[in-house]
């Protein structure tokens, strides 16, 4: 006999797939080191999270993918072309629930809910559902993550987890559905209540036509109200009809006169259909698995749409992925698309579009960019794509023009490399540097330079080409050497611990022929960067009522722990009546810790600062502990504000 007419080889091919694809994904995280599995890459319900948080608040944060989105839509056409074809051909956890309600079945204590209690259960998956995208848009993450058996057990219960959710949510799939069939596919899964709700489109499309048009008439309505009526109806519908409504339109047939009633498709359905009583299969849980046609021992009496076409679900789910990816590599959504400002200039706004802006990588750069553009007068909105780097300004013509808006986006940088050696002369030359242009570019010149004898620093400034202002010894490193470094193909650097090459397209395109001479003092004052910040109500205060206690910080210099400094402040700003911090360079660098006398004392403030950890407040109101990374020789001595 065939082997195909004995077993449902397309389905579990895929199964088996889909299932090795993950392995190696989890064997790969112990190989490679450098290698970061992303489980919910393609994962079709992120992308109906995510793209529902993206119309209601036009952004799209990092752990949302255009892959996501539009293996969610494809899988929504799917649902109304074919069935739930995701059900029963790709998702990981419906295979286990298959495979653990096997395990029941051999120790037969397997049952099928029927009745109140199946109908009761059900309501549980749509609360879920409504549950996970109230929190997914109002936090621009993915909730199910939180939660979600898959993810937790793939990624060993990865950082995104949170235990008293999700190893509930394990044991319920696991043990639920050895005696229960299909317990967290039917009750609990979030996807299951979307795609039957999918499944009965006509009330999906005509709910969303009605709140489209009460938008349109000036009605200004909630999506939660939206989620709400369409969570609702789709459990009334499920409960109370328990098919489809009218889609899909594809569907299994069965030929009454050639059927025997032997009930060996019942037995074979995962889902427990009674398919022996229905023609066509319209319940709401069939997957079109196809696991009944192969049961079927008479000839052509179970079929799709009454045709031989076992081969169809399974091609069908393959074209769906194809295309899904096809489309996510074509098409890329905005990260964010903000706008702000005079909704008249709105209308004749011009728009500058810059690529390549590697340090617009993610959700939360793309909204410290819009921050950024955001204080630059004349800018009236922004959008950026991180997958190729993009960004879109928004502007008023009469104020502003390419060319300003790109010295606004430019990120100039300062850095010092190394100490020049002392009684030592350096040189500074100016080169004018292409593809050069923000924080990342920075960083790898950076690397590039550092990894260079003789050249100690390096200053740009914008400029068509950006200009470049290298600091070097010329007894160790001439003019043409440096140029050559700077137009390097690559740099290799190491990074917590891993090794990394970045390919480089650095191109000099002027090198200054006058050179400028200086003493070490000089050149250390000029690399200074200063910072400065204000807490605990320090405008609050008179300077009478202030003293400074000012201490020798040498990593003040070190441009990498230029973002620790916040940690610092907030460490020390724990103390209400220390009031500002400042970087200065005297003959050293310096800290100005600014406090209120005769509230706290410096003894109290050196204690902080040399603690081994910083007690550091974030904005979202958590509170955490770091490893202090600046050390401080000596203690301070205590000034006057008027000094």
């Amino acid at each position: 006999m065939n082997i195909l007419k004995e077993k449902n080889i397309y389905r579990k091919a895929l199964q088996v797939t889909i299932l090795l694809l993950l392995g190696y994904m989890v064997a790969r995280i112990w190989i490679d080191p450098n290698y970061i599995a992303d489980f919910e890459a393609y994962c079709p319900f992120g992308g109906m999270q995510a793209f529902t948080s993206f119309l209601v608040t036009n952004t799209l944060a990092c752990s949302m993918t255009e892959a996501q989105i539009f293996m969610g839509i494809v899988l929504i056409a799917g649902v109304i072309l074919f069935s739930k074809l995701f059900c029963s051909y790709v998702c990981p956890v419906g295979t286990f629930s298959e495979w653990f309600g096997k395990l029941g079945q051999k120790i037969k204590m397997h049952i099928t809910l029927k009745g109140a209690a199946d109908k009761s259960l059900r309501l549980l998956k749509y609360a879920l559902l409504f549950v996970t995208f109230y929190f997914t848009v109002g936090s621009s993450e993915l909730f199910c993550k939180e939660y979600d058996p898959f993810y937790a057990a793939f990624t060993g219960f990865g950082h995104d987890v949170v235990l008293y959710l999700a190893i509930p949510a394990l044991l319920v799939t696991v043990i639920g559905s050895i005696f229960i069939r299909q317990f967290w596919c039917k009750y609990f899964c979030p996807l299951g209540a979307a795609t039957n709700i999918f499944a009965n489109g006509i009330m999906f499309g005509g709910v969303i036509l009605i709140y489209v048009l009460l938008r349109i008439s000036g009605l200004e309505i909630s999506w939660l109200w939206l989620m709400g009526i369409i969570v609702g109806l789709g459990f009334i519908l499920e409960v109370t009809r328990m098919k489809g409504w009218i889609l899909p339109p594809v569907k299994i047939t069965r030929d009454e006169l050639g059927c025997t009633n032997c009930g060996l498709c019942d037995e074979s359905c995962p889902m427990g259909i009674e398919v022996s009583k229905e023609d066509p299969v319209t319940h709401i849980d069939c997957h079109l698995c196809g696991d009944c046609l192969y049961a079927c021992p008479e000839k052509n009496v179970l079929q799709i749409r009454k045709k031989e076409m076992r081969w169809l679900p399974a091609t069908a789910t393959i074209a769906l992925i194809l295309i899904g990816l096809f489309l996510a590599r074509t098409i890329e959504l905005p990260t964010i698309n903000m706008r702000w400002g005079d909704e008249q200039k709105q209308q004749t706004a011009s728009v500058f579009s810059l690529s390549g802006l590697k340090s617009v990588k993610c959700y939360g750069s793309s909204m410290s960019f819009a921050s950024a553009m955001k204080r630059v007068r004349g800018v009236l909105g922004v959008e950026t794509y991180v997958k190729t780097h993009t960004v879109k300004v928004f502007y008023d013509p009469e104020v502003l023009n390419d060319v300003k808006i790109k010295e606004a986006i430019f990120s100039p940088s300062k850095t010092m490399l190394k100490t020049p050696p002392e009684g030592s002369h350096i040189s500074a030359m100016d080169i004018g540097i292409d593809k050069l242009f923000d924080s990342y570019d920075s960083f790898y010149l950076t690397q590039l330079l550092h990894q260079t004898d003789g050249i100690i620093g390096f200053e740009t400034h914008y400029g068509e080409p950006v200009s470049a202002t290298i600091f070097f010894i010329d007894s160790l490193i001439d003019p043409q050497k440096i140029k050559s470094v700077i137009e390097s193909p690559s740099v290799t650097y190491s990074s917590r611990g891993k090794e990394y090459t970045q390919n480089l397209r650095f191109q000099v395109a002027s090198v200054s022929d006058s050179i400028k001479i200086m003493e070490k003092a000089e050149y250390t004052r000029s690399m200074f960067q200063s910072f400065e910040l204000n807490f605990n109500d320090y405008n609050k205060y008179a300077k009478d009522d202030l003293a400074i206690y000012q201490i020798y910080m040498p990593q003040a210099m070190n441009p990498g722990l230029r973002r620790s400094l916040n940690m610092l402040v907030s460490h020390i700003s724990t103390d209400d009546y220390v009031v500002r911090f400042e970087t200065v360079y005297l003959d050293k660098p310096y800290a100005n810790i600014y406090y209120i006398k005769d509230k706290t004392n410096p003894e109290s403030i050196y204690n902080a600062l040399m603690q081994d950890k910083l007690t550091v407040h974030y904005s979202n109101g958590k509170v955490g502990e770091v490893a202090n990374p600046f050390k401080f020789p000596a203690p301070g001595k205590i000034y006057s504000v008027n000094q």
